[in-house]
């Protein structure tokens, strides 16, 4: 076996086990993205607030006057909406079996800031 033929064989085993990892639902993350637009929209004022919040503390930081206080502030918006965003998604993955795997794809996707962890989302 030639290492061309190879490498395609390899590609061709790694793509079918990656494709077993999609949603076999292929309306999963449609409706994901639209559960997550619904809750930015309706808590929009959170998001602001954490954009806010972190673009003063990198302001602050950046004029050589870092503060501890407004980072922890804009640390704290933001865990916030990762709390949120946990409920939502709970909610979601009891409704489809593998709303996980699409939920959390669709939240990094959006905000890749937010961090998408066992230990958080």
């Amino acid at each position: 076996m030639g290492i061309r033929s190879f490498r395609e064989a390899v590609k061709r085993v790694l793509g079918r086990v990656f494709r077993r990892r999609e949603s076999t639902d292929p309306a999963l993350p449609s409706r994901a993205a639209s559960e997550i637009r619904e809750f930015a929209e309706t808590h929009a004022a959170l998001f602001e607030r954490a954009e806010r919040l972190s673009a003063k503390a990198e302001r602050l930081e950046r004029a050589g006057t870092p503060s501890e206080s407004a980072r922890n502030r804009a640390e704290r918006a933001r865990q916030e909406i990762e709390a949120h965003l946990v409920a939502l998604r709970a909610s979601f993955t009891a409704s489809a079996s593998e709303g996980r795997r699409a939920f959390d794809r669709e939240v990094e996707r959006r905000y890749p800031t937010l961090r998408v962890s066992d230990g958080h989302l």
